[in-house]
């Protein structure tokens, strides 16, 4: 891998870990400086679309407002960089309640980034999730 391949693979990982960061400090509006205007998230399960910055934002509200994590686990973001186009598999475990239940599930935000005017972007978002353990409390 040669020096500027993993520059911009460790640069990557940063806006992984700052999107993170902005998440559990609440600070939604900051996520938007890492997406693109017109970014495109592809929710799990579903055959709807989020489209665009402010929808995307909103989606960490939402969740938010309708769960409390408890425990939220990353691991290392794998990144395969192409040109200028980066894939991101960002693992993860999560322990949240939602609607009197505890929830534990594992999986993978992928992350679609594309690199335009000196800058990383996210243009497209999936997960995949696997549940671990359902109770009720």
């Amino acid at each position: 891998m040669d020096k500027r391949t993993s520059l911009e693979i460790e640069a990557i990982k940063g806006i992984i870990l700052s999107i993170n960061e902005c998440w559990k400090l609440k600070d939604y509006e900051s996520i938007g400086l890492y997406l693109a205007d017109d970014v495109i998230v592809a929710p799990p399960k579903s055959d709807k679309r989020i489209q665009g910055r402010e929808a995307y934002v909103q989606s960490y509200r939402d969740y938010d407002r309708s769960a409390e994590t408890l425990e939220y686990l990353v691991g290392d973001p794998m990144v395969d960089l192409i040109g200028e186009t980066a894939v991101a598999v960002c693992p993860f475990e999560v322990v949240y309640r939602f609607q009197g239940a505890k929830h534990h599930e594992k999986g993978q935000n992928i992350l679609v980034f594309s690199h335009s005017q000196g800058r990383w972007k996210i243009v497209w978002r999936t997960m995949t999730v696997e549940t671990i353990s359902e109770n009720a409390d």
